[in-house]
């Protein structure tokens, strides 16, 4: 964690909002780097492992463990997503820039400021259709819809590719159990093709098939694995 004794020395300026300021803590302390952690430039920063960053870094610092509320905050301080270009940080991982946000600038966190929400126009009789002007999306509402469809459909991905890794891990089992239940069935036919001999030989028939090498290892072998 960060030392106490170098905390004015990390803490950016007093007129900086707190939200800013836990950003910055949050990125000045070395033993969250493998999970969050400043850009090699120091001019954006990185969530590398989304998981844990939510399940113990979230609550601890901004007391919530809502990944997407995270960053709606970001997104109301202007801050934006960054495009992880051919997996530079993971493939997982979620970068975020804001031209004011600089690891060695703290002077200009203070020019970080919430964004101000649209002043409500007060109730009027609407004008006649005819002379009311056409309203047309003001071009910040554009990007935020578009960073929201980002979003989403960044969090749909890593939702497929969980899928697809489950997915995977369910096949390699089944081809587990079913070379199992192979070699399992192989080794009851021989069982079966031996005892018949045996009873046969009481009659003067030779036996000819040997017991199968270390059957009984391997039936308890196999019971071991796949018993409930």
């Amino acid at each position: 964690m960060i030392d106490p004794h170098k905390e004015e020395d990390v803490m950016p300026s007093t007129s900086t909002s707190d939200f800013v300021k836990k950003l910055y803590k949050m990125l000045s302390d070395p033993t969250l780097e493998s999970i969050v952690a400043w850009g090699p430039h120091g001019d954006c920063f990185v969530v590398k492992d989304t998981h844990e960053f939510t399940k113990s870094i979230l609550p601890r610092l901004f007391k919530h463990a809502n990944f997407a509320s995270f960053v709606r905050q970001l997104n109301k301080y202007d801050f934006h997503k960054v495009k992880n270009t051919e997996g530079e940080f993971g493939e997982n991982s979620w970068v975020f820039r804001h031209p004011d946000f600089h690891a060695d600038q703290r002077a200009a966190l203070e020019n970080i400021k919430r964004k101000v929400p649209a002043a409500r126009k007060t109730h009027t009789t609407p004008p006649p259709l005819s002379t009311r002007p056409l309203s047309t999306p003001t071009t910040s509402s554009l990007h935020s819809e578009i960073d929201r469809l980002t979003q989403a459909q960044d969090e749909l991905s890593a939702h497929v590719r969980n899928l697809e890794r489950n997915y995977h891990d369910v096949l390699v089992e089944m081809v587990g159990f079913q070379r199992n239940m192979a070699q399992q069935d192989g080794l009851m036919q021989g069982l079966i093709q031996y005892f018949l001999q045996l009873e046969n030989s009481r009659d003067g028939t030779p036996l000819n098939t040997p017991l199968p090498r270390d059957w009984g290892a391997t039936i308890n072998a196999a019971a071991g694995k796949y018993s409930l």
